[in-house]
């Protein structure tokens, strides 16, 4: 008895034409938004700063995780919801680092920013990406264009024709708002 062959299909699948690529972008996944990691450093700064001068003693006198709890309940009331117990470890952590900074203003900054993409990311990325958002943030101009017409009339002083959108000598960008299209 004879095994007949195996058939190759007669038709082919094609591929949709309006199909979505699905190439991720290259490099590792990220494991949170950025844009969130740098909102909770904002926020946890805020409230570190109104805290820090009544908790600064108590918790670097912390050794053990009750003792980080107990300085925030007793010295930090009204933000002690946001840090403990969920990051009391991760607290007492960064506090017996040996990189942590001497200056008041400059710890707050180092526990805002290692916080804030905990648990997802590890304190020195999170540290990371809020220095790279903040120079972002830095990098855009504090100029804005006042008239958009076939030249610019910016604020820094450039009166003259726009380059992608932009003034020429700052690189403000040129905002799309219905006030600066009807001239207003």
């Amino acid at each position: 008895m004879k095994i007949p062959k195996r058939r190759m299909p007669t038709q082919r699948a094609q591929k949709a034409l309006d199909r979505v690529s699905n190439k991720r972008p290259r490099g590792r996944p990220e494991k949170i938004p950025r844009s969130w990691v740098i909102g909770r450093a904002d926020n946890y700064r805020t409230n570190l700063t109104q805290a820090w001068p009544k908790l600064i003693s108590p918790l670097l006198a912390a050794m053990t995780e009750e003792q980080v709890i107990a300085a925030f309940e007793n010295h930090g009331q009204p933000y002690a919801t946001n840090f403990v117990p969920l990051m009391a470890a991760d607290i007492l952590t960064l506090i017996r680092e040996p990189s942590f900074p001497v200056r008041p203003k400059a710890q707050v900054a180092f526990l805002a920013d290692s916080l804030a993409g905990r648990p997802s990311v590890a304190f020195r990325t999170s540290r990371d990406i809020c220095a790279r958002e903040r120079a972002k943030r830095l990098a855009v101009s504090r100029h804005k264009i006042i008239r958009k017409e076939f030249y610019v009339e910016c604020e820094c002083g450039y009166k003259g024709p726009a380059r992608d959108n932009a003034c020429r000598k700052c690189g403000a960008p040129i905002p799309l708002s219905l006030e600066i299209v009807w001239g207003n």
